[in-house]
């Protein structure tokens, strides 16, 4: 039971961590440079949709609302996991019927352990994606997708897609690489995947990689913390400069004190530097000083 519970363990630390003041990356940002539509990729970030009830499933609506008057230029959405609270067609097919509402028209998603709850996953092929792993390059990024596999709480991915993984991260060396999971590696950083419920089992297997081989950004969700929470974001000097992010979710949780919320990514054409912002749907607008800076290892090239 307590397992369970870790998720909301972070409202009893609201108190002793009120004083926070700071990110562990650089917060200062020119917005100037990353206006211009033809110079740069934004991408939205959001996982953790899985609604209980209708109002839940408002707040999806509501979301995409918010981006679609207040977030010009998004070129594309990573959802990355738990689309779903019940793996039933019912409720993919809400998730879809959304979707249409938004001007974003590319969706890249990955399945949570929500998504793949009593059949591992067949209906989540069915109606989203009929591959759980996947991988494309826009310019010289590479995107690399990996799907919950099992119906555990933690993510299970398999030594089949870990070596399918690290052979595209040791052969793209030259790129750019982003990784997208549900749960955050066991070593990154992120609060509570230290505990095996919040984290991708045998998590070894990928920072032994790591450790000898550059991926630039690592995404996930599944913590259900709010995006202002220490260590959200993060990069790690052990493994090569990785920079770990919490999506967070865009369910509203524990009576409105985690609010809807996910991040706008943005690379700048010739420049090694990322815009990474917090975005607060219920608000609707971004969360004061939660804006980060960080380097990536080459430069984001737009030549075709």
């Amino acid at each position: 039971m307590l397992a369970r519970k870790i998720p909301y363990l972070f409202f009893v630390l609201l108190i002793v961590c009120a004083c926070y003041l700071g990110k562990s990356v650089n917060s200062k940002t020119d917005e100037n440079i990353w206006k211009n539509p033809q110079n740069t990729l934004k991408i939205w970030l959001l996982s953790d949709i899985q609604p209980k009830n209708r109002g839940q499933k408002q707040q999806f609506q509501k979301a995409i609302n918010d981006i679609n008057k207040n977030v010009s230029d998004i070129d594309f959405a990573i959802v990355a996991g738990d689309i779903v609270q019940q793996a039933n067609e019912e409720d993919f097919d809400w998730y879809l019927s959304m979707k249409p509402s938004s001007y974003i028209k590319e969706w890249y998603e990955i399945a949570g352990n929500h998504d793949v709850k009593w059949d591992n996953g067949v209906l989540y092929k069915k109606k989203i994606n009929e591959k759980f792993n996947y991988s494309f390059v826009k310019r010289n990024i590479l995107f690399i997708f990996m799907s919950d596999e099992l119906t555990s709480s933690e993510t299970d991915i398999s030594d089949e897609t870990f070596n399918w993984w690290k052979n595209l991260v040791i052969n793209n060396q030259d790129k750019i690489i982003v990784t997208i999971t549900h749960a955050p590696l066991e070593g990154s950083g992120i609060p509570f995947s230290s505990f095996r419920r919040r984290q991708i089992k045998d998590s070894k297997r990928f920072t032994d990689v790591l450790e000898k081989y550059r991926v630039d950004i690592w995404l996930s969700g599944h913590v259900h913390i709010p995006q202002w929470f220490p260590n959200d974001v993060g990069k790690s000097k052990k493994y090569n400069g990785t920079m770990f992010i919490n999506v967070a979710g865009i369910r509203k949780e524990a009576l409105g004190l985690k609010q809807s919320e996910s991040r706008i990514m943005t690379f700048e054409c010739g420049s090694n530097e990322v815009l990474l912002k917090s975005r607060n749907h219920t608000e609707r607008g971004y969360n004061q000083g939660l804006d980060a800076v960080f380097k990536l290892s080459r430069q984001y090239k737009c030549e075709e």
